[in-house]
C-alpha cells in the first residue's frame, strides 16, 4: 500500500522514465509479481532507438570502429562508475526536498516493475539484461553516433562552438532533455516544474559523466560498460533494498514490537487495524532497523506521504514525540503520537499547529 522506504537508488539513465507523485503512488495497488508491460516496454524503447545497430546500419558501422571490448575497457568502465554510485549514494539519503520525489518516484518504479516481494534471482537477470541493452544503445547513439554529427554541423554552420566540443554540449543537453516528462514541466505546477528540473539536472550530471569517458578514453565500450553498471546497480538495488524493508515491515508489524499495555491500549481504542497500520508505517520508516525513528528518517518517510517538512518542523514534530528526550521516537512513542488523531497527518499538524486533528 505504501513505500516509505529510504536508502534506494535513483531514476535510471535509461530513456524509459515514470515519474509519480507521492499523491498518486499512495492510490497505486501493490504489484505482486513482474510487469511484464513495464518491462517489455523499457525494451521495446531501446530496440527503436538503436534500430540502426540491428540492421546493419549506422549504429552497427559505430559500434564496429568505435567500441572495443577488452580488460581495459572493463577497468575503465567500472571505476568510471564509482563517481556516480558515490553521487547516486549521497542522494539516496538525502533529507533534501529537492530530490525526495525524486527518490519515491524510483522506488515505485522498481515495485512496479519487480513486484513487493524480494525476488533476488529473477530481478537481477532482468536487470541484467534491461540495463546491458539500454548501455548498449544509448552510448551508441547519444555517444557514438551524435557526438560527431553535432560536431560537423557546428563546423560547418561556423558556431561559436564549434567541432567536438559542441558536439558533446549538444549531444548531453539532447540526452537529458530526453529523459525527462515534458508533460510534467508545465502540467505539475510548481512542484512538477520543480521535479522536472531536478531530474534535468540529474541527467545532465549522468550524461556529461558518459560522455567525458567516451572522450577521454576514445573508447565507446567505456561509457557502456559504466552506464549499464550504472543502470544495473539502480534497478536492482533499489528493488533489494525497498522490497526487504516491505518485507520486514510486514512480517513484524504482526508481532508485539511494543508493551503489551501500549498495544491493548491503542487496539482497545483504535482497534487491531489501526494497531498494524500504524506499526507498519513505522517499520517501513525505520530504514537502519534499529527499533527507532531518527528526525532524518521521519522526515524521509513522510515525503512518501506527501508530507514535506522543512528541517525545523520535522524536529518540532520529532520532539514533540520523543517523550523521553532520547532523541529519536520509539514505537511506543509514536503510536502515543498518533493514536489521539489517529493519523500520522494529523498527529503532525497538531505539534506543528496547535489545532487539534
Amino acid at each position: 500500500r505504501n513505500y516509505p522506504v529510504s536508502g534506494s537508488s535513483r531514476v535510471t539513465a535509461g530513456t524509459t522514465q515514470l515519474h509519480v507523485s507521492p499523491q498518486e503512488e499512495l492510490e497505486e495497488p501493490k504489484p505482486s509479481s513482474f510487469s511484464t508491460r513495464l518491462i517489455r516496454n523499457q525494451i521495446l524503447n531501446q530496440l527503436l532507438l538503436g534500430y540502426t545497430i540491428w540492421n546493419g546500419g549506422l549504429g552497427a558501422q559505430t559500434l564496429s570502429q568505435s567500441a572495443h571490448f577488452d580488460a581495459g575497457a572493463l577497468a575503465l568502465g567500472v571505476a568510471g562508475l564509482l563517481p556516480l554510485w558515490f553521487l547516486s549514494r549521497q542522494i539516496e539519503t538525502s533529507e533534501a526536498p529537492a530530490v525526495a520525489d525524486l527518490n519515491v518516484s524510483t522506488n515505485l518504479l522498481v515495485v512496479r516493475m519487480f513486484g513487493d516481494k524480494p525476488q533476488p534471482i529473477s530481478a537481477l537477470l532482468v536487470s541484467g539484461f534491461t540495463a546491458s541493452l539500454t548501455g548498449l544503445v544509448e552510448e551508441t547513439v547519444f555517444r557514438g553516433e551524435v557526438i560527431p554529427q553535432l560536431a560537423a554541423w557546428s563546423t560547418a554552420h561556423d558556431t561559436i562552438l564549434a567541432g567536438l566540443p559542441a558536439g558533446a554540449i549538444l549531444s548531453t543537453l539532447i540526452f537529458a532533455a530526453l529523459h525527462v516528462n515534458p508533460l510534467s514541466l508545465f502540467t505539475g505546477g510548481k512542484e512538477g516544474l520543480a521535479d522536472g528540473l531536478v531530474l534535468l539536472v540529474y541527467q545532465l550530471i549522468t550524461g556529461s559523466a558518459f560522455c567525458l569517458l567516451y572522450l577521454l578514453s576514445g573508447n565507446l565500450a567505456v561509457p557502456i560498460i559504466t552506464h549499464a553498471l550504472y543502470d544495473l546497480y539502480t534497478f536492482y538495488n533499489t528493488h533489494l533494498v525497498v522490497t526487504t524493508q516491505m518485507q520486514y515491515a510486514n512480517e513484524n508489524k504482526l508481532l508485539p514490537v511494543a508493551s503489551s499495555s501500549v498495544e491493548d491500549k491503542w487496539r482497545s481504542e483504535r482497534g487491531d487495524s489501526f494497531l498494524r497500520d500504524v506499526k507498519e508505517i513505522f517499520l517501513l520508516a525505520d530504514s537502519n532497523r534499529d527499533g527507532v525513528l531518527s528526525r532524518q528518517e521521519l522526515r524521509i518517510a513522510l515525503y512518501s506521504y506527501g508530507i514535506r517538512l522543512s528541517q525545523e518542523q520535522s524536529a518540532t514534530v520529532t520532539q514533540a514525540a520523543d517523550l523521553d528526550d532520547s532523541g529519536a521516537i520509539d514505537i511506543e512513542e509514536f503510536l502515543e503520537f498518533v493514536g489521539p488523531t489517529g493519523s500520522p497527518g494529523k498527529a503532525i499538524k497538531q505539534s506543528l499547529l496547535g489545532v487539534n486533528g
